[in-house]
């Protein structure tokens, strides 16, 4: 169960058409349906928000804000009769299990005036424990009430203490002016069709004004938080700026490192060409070197054995010589040739080996020479490298140095190192752009304040003027109120009490108007189709010899147009002396049991249409004792057999088909009863009576439409006379 209070049930005594009525809530929560006229609307103007509101002007009690239908209306209204009537209306609201608390009306109105007077109680009984009627069913004085409650409840002097009493108690905390608003509010929510005709723009005025002010202390710490937010955008917008400015000089020194490495890069990579180029040089003059020293071993070691051919050869010429055969002469001209052509080839290589020596002497001096040049290009390049190494680290840029460094491919180098010089260059012409920028803003900052200077003696004078300005508007404006006071006291339509409520109370006027005369025409299109539809019963009734017994929907409409036989009402009378009550009896228990407007047929009805209701008198046998006979007479054969079958009494027996004096039928095992005061069908007489009763009661009804549309006739010429009147005004 929930810690608030929650409606649980409602209840009105003996006013309007309510005699003691009770309307249960669910959850807190009541759904009323029904068709028109039958007292939804009616039971939310005498209950909610009425007993929350304790207010009796007919615009607040209506739920369609109009001023037509007063509490005194409901009070004697409607074909009340007497001179006095006093009658209550109570809301019971539950809190948890075991605690409850009722507040209530009693009201009281005669004839001989228009007021209502209204006394308010509330009380933590519960109706029932607490009776508002006597033992006669009389509703209770206002001090026979004040006993019945005792110390359990509080009948209030004032509607104002009562409004106090139901606020603190279902409300606690919530001041009158929200207590109004909630009001309000409900009265704009149960207005009738309130989809169909909603406007927004009110129903968000009603609901915004329902709403809690705000505290002002809340209001305080709201604005502080504001301005708290203030100071940390401002705060933000300067750490912005500052962000800005060191980036842009962070930018700006990484252009110019770039550049720096960019140039120690160059050098670098120029010296390192050069010392590859004289490292392959001095590699060339190595391999020649090496070359020629095995040229010259080669051309030594064949020189000596040159040398030891010609030693052999001189040492061979000289054992021939001391041969026989040398003296002979036979081979000595082919040993000089030998020896001179031996002689010339020592002395060729002779001159080639000592070329050769002459030429890997230069070579060594020349191998020599590159080898120091080299290593004086290996020290330039490791003092470019370092110098390189320290102006990228001063740039910010060791990692481009290092992929630099570390690379094979010098053009690749060479190509990075242009790009990297390249974006620099792009970064330093920014850095000038912004340091031009920021020269042109200090300019317009110095401008701005010469600007502010003059802007702050110009709001100087302005606040003179509006000084003077405010005097003029309030002595206007004290003027005005007076002259809105004269104006507003004449208005008869226009109902304002502030100058800036003056469209809105129009609206609302409006909005009465087009609500009443919406009210008007739906009332007056429903009135002409009521006296249209009588006077269309009425004519038909006048052109009928007979009115038959409603025809029940499963039946063949065509069927008994052009069917042989009639219905039983039609080929029976009573007998005379029957007494009235007994006819009326017998013919209510027909009625109710179907048999009374049953088709009997000539000859047997097996076999024809079973869409109608046919009376056989051959599925049962006669009846025991007394029959219908007893009371009705019947000048057809197959009727007087269908009468014999149903038995007669003071009440149905237990035959298979029985009619009683008091009502009651039985047919099978099917039974029911029904009461009726006259007879209607049964009889000529009886049929030419109610006849005329209908159509009598037709006139009266449809004259009473004809006065009511008069009324509605005569109210939507008063509404365009009020239109008219809140147009001039």
């Amino acid at each position: 169960m929930t810690e608030r209070w929650q409606p649980s049930r409602a209840g009105i005594i003996n006013v309007w058409r309510y005699y003691d009525e009770i309307f249960s809530f669910y959850q807190g929560r009541l759904l009323l349906r029904g068709p028109n006229g039958t007292g939804k609307s009616k039971a939310l103007e005498l209950l909610l928000p009425y007993l929350l509101d304790a207010n009796l002007r007919p615009h607040r009690l209506s739920t369609f804000g109009s001023a037509d239908r007063t509490m005194h209306w409901n009070l004697m209204g409607e074909g009340s009769q007497g001179s006095t009537r006093v009658g209550y209306v109570w809301l019971e609201f539950q809190q948890g299990d075991d605690e409850w608390f009722t507040c209530g009306a009693r009201l009281q109105a005669t004839t001989n005036t228009s007021n209502v007077m209204a006394t308010y109680f509330t009380t933590s009984m519960r109706i029932g424990d607490l009776n508002l009627v006597n033992e006669a069913g009389r509703p209770l004085t206002k001090t026979d009430l004040a006993e019945a409650m005792g110390d359990h409840g509080v009948v209030h002097a004032s509607p104002a203490d009562y409004r106090h009493a139901v606020r603190t108690t279902l409300f606690p905390g919530l001041t009158e002016q929200r207590y109004d608003s909630l009001i309000t509010a409900l009265l704009q929510l149960r207005t009738p069709k309130l989809s169909e005709r909603l406007d927004p723009s009110v129903l968000s005025s009603l609901l915004s004004k329902a709403l809690p002010p705000l505290d002002q202390s809340d209001l305080t710490e709201i604005a502080e938080g504001f301005e708290r937010l203030d100071r940390q955008r401002e705060d933000l917008r300067r750490l912005d700026e500052e962000i800005t400015a060191t980036e842009k000089l962070a930018d700006v020194q990484r252009t110019y490192a770039q550049r720096v490495l960019g140039a120690a890069a160059f050098t670098l990579s120029t010296s390192s060409e050069h010392l590859e180029d004289m490292t392959r040089a001095a590699r060339m003059s190595e391999r020649r070197f090496q070359r020629q020293v095995t040229l010259t071993d080669e051309a030594f070691e064949q020189l000596a054995a040159l040398t030891r051919e010609a030693s052999a050869v001189d040492a061979e010429i000289s054992g021939i010589s001391d041969l026989p055969a040398y003296q002979e002469g036979k081979q000595l001209d082919l040993l000089r040739q030998q020896l001179s052509a031996a002689t010339l080839r020592a002395s060729e290589a002779t001159s080639h080996a000592a070329k050769l020596r002459a030429r890997a002497v230069a070579d060594e001096e020349h191998a020599s020479q590159t080898k120091a040049d080299a290593a004086a290009r290996a020290d330039d390049l490791r003092r470019s490298a370092a110098e390189a190494r320290a102006a990228a680290e001063l740039a910010g840029m060791p990692s481009v140095f290092e992929e630099i460094d570390s690379g094979t491919d010098a053009r690749a180098s060479r190509e990075l190192l242009t790009a990297v010089v390249d974006s620099r260059a792009a970064e330093i012409t920014s850095l000038l752009s912004a340091v031009s920028a920021h020269e042109r803003a200090v300019d317009a900052r110095d401008a701005a304040r010469q600007r502010l200077e003059e802007t702050r003696e110009e709001l100087d004078l302005a606040l003179d003027a509006e000084i003077a300005a405010q005097y003029t508007f309030e002595q206007a404006f004290a003027k005005f109120g007076a002259d809105f006071e004269t104006w507003a006291h004449g208005c008869s339509e226009l109902r304002v009490t502030d100058h800036s409520e003056i469209v809105e109370a129009a609206a609302l006027a409006r909005e009465e108007f087009s609500a009443i005369e919406a009210r008007l025409h739906e009332t007056r299109t429903a009135l002409n189709g009521q006296l249209s539809q009588y006077r269309s019963i009425r004519e038909k009734l006048a052109n009928q010899v007979d009115v038959p017994p409603p025809a029940p929907y499963t039946r063949d409409a065509d069927y008994r147009t052009y069917a042989a036989g009639a219905p039983l009402w039609r080929l029976v009378t009573f007998r005379q002396g029957t007494p009235p009550d007994v006819c009326a009896a017998v013919e209510a228990a027909l009625e109710a049991s179907g048999l009374l407007d049953a088709w009997i047929t000539p000859g047997n009805s097996f076999g024809l249409s079973d869409q109608d209701r046919f009376a056989e008198p051959l599925l049962a046998g006669p009846a025991p004792g007394r029959s219908l006979l007893d009371v009705l007479v019947t000048e057809d054969e197959r009727c007087y057999q269908f009468l014999e079958t149903i038995a007669f009494g003071e009440t149905a027996t237990g035959h298979v088909a029985a009619v009683g004096t008091d009502g009651t039928w039985r047919v099978g095992n099917a039974h029911g009863r029904w009461s009726k005061k006259t007879p209607t069908y049964i009889g000529e007489v009886a049929r030419q009576r109610a006849r005329a009763g209908r159509i009598a009661e037709l006139t009266g009804l449809i004259e009473q439409l004809a006065t009511d549309l008069s009324g509605v006739d005569a109210a939507l010429s008063q509404i365009a006379v009020r239109r008219a009147t809140l147009a001039g005004e």
